[in-house]
């Protein structure tokens, strides 16, 4: 397998934490409410899923239990968003600085451990034929199977978004709860349901970090995975087939920061005997670790001048309070 062929076939699971980190504030923050939480709750899912794979040997397990997780750590953020109306950035941060404080301290046990995680997979029947397919079939048929649930989810969140009730009814509240209220339509019971959901995402995505990419746990296994998210979010204007593929460039720039700790990925480049030194500061190992902040500043920056486009949520972040209408 050629140099760049490993780089891309690392992409795919580099990408699918922040895809499903994504798929779910974006579910959040349609419903109305911002989701800052995502770097805490990915923590304590990736967290979850190492002790759980630990104690069970079963990755299948271990994820699920990153799922859980996360459901049950977002759910603060939840009750403090929804049932006492405090402020949404705040309360968003509180969980990311708790949630990373969290999984540090009782994750020093863990650092380094290796337990059971998920090994490459083909699709059933059909994968060892699509292997045979020259560079695109290592790349994209042999992989972990969270790589496969995180691409299979983006339709399925795309459909329940836009094509189901209650999809309809999250839209609604978030850009007008009170004529959403008065439609029996339950807001707070809606946007409940919503943050769960993320929470699940969220604990998923973390899980994912643990069990198919790195496979140990370290104090800093999220590397502001929540935060990029975050700003995918909105530059993928709460859309997820848009998410998609902001997720994976972003996962190409991961990929391509772990392929160039090899010296022979600057000699792959083109014209190399001419550009060499350059080559060498472009892709080092360091600078290529900045770029997917430095990309995500461009975007949203890119994103605040094009305010006539923008599609967020009327209500983001507003508190429903029904005793006041």
């Amino acid at each position: 397998m050629s140099l760049w062929v490993q780089a891309l076939a690392l992409a795919i699971p580099a990408t699918t934490p922040l895809l499903l980190a994504c798929m779910g504030a974006i579910i959040s923050e349609r419903s109305g409410v911002l989701n800052l939480g995502l770097e805490g709750v990915m923590s304590i899912g990736a967290l979850a899923a190492i002790v759980a794979a630990g104690v069970t040997g079963n990755p299948w397990v271990a994820f699920g239990a990153g799922i859980v997780a996360g459901v049950l750590f977002m759910g603060i953020h939840a009750v403090f968003c929804i049932t006492f109306k405090s402020d949404q950035v705040i309360t968003g941060v509180m969980v990311t600085l708790l949630g990373v404080s969290i999984s540090t301290y009782f994750g020093r046990p863990w650092t380094g451990e290796q337990v059971a995680s998920f090994s490459d997979t083909t699709i059933p029947i059909i994968g060892e034929y699509l292997l045979l397919i020259p560079s695109v079939g290592p790349i994209l048929f042999n992989n972990p199977p969270t790589d496969y649930i995180a691409v299979l989810l983006v339709p399925i969140t795309w459909y329940f978004l836009f094509r189901t009730n209650i999809g309809l009814e999250i839209t609604a509240v978030g850009n007008d709860p009170e004529t959403a209220d008065t439609m029996s339509i339950r807001p707070s019971r809606i946007r409940y349901l919503s943050v769960l959901l993320a929470g699940a995402y969220a604990g998923a995505a973390g899980a994912a970090v643990t069990l198919s990419f790195t496979g140990v746990w370290t104090a800093e296994v999220i590397q502001g995975r929540g935060w990029i998210a975050v700003a995918l979010v909105i530059v993928a204007r709460w859309d997820p087939l848009k998410a998609f593929v902001g997720a994976y460039f972003f996962g190409i720039l991961y990929a391509a920061q772990f392929q160039a700790q090899s010296a022979a990925f600057a000699d792959a480049m083109p014209l190399v005997d001419l550009f060499g030194g350059l080559y060498s500061v472009i892709f080092h190992p360091v600078v290529l670790g900045a770029y997917p902040f430095i990309f995500t500043i461009i975007a949203l920056v890119v994103f605040t001048y094009q305010s006539e486009r923008r599609l967020e949520p009327n209500a983001i972040t507003e508190p429903y309070r029904r005793e006041a209408q």
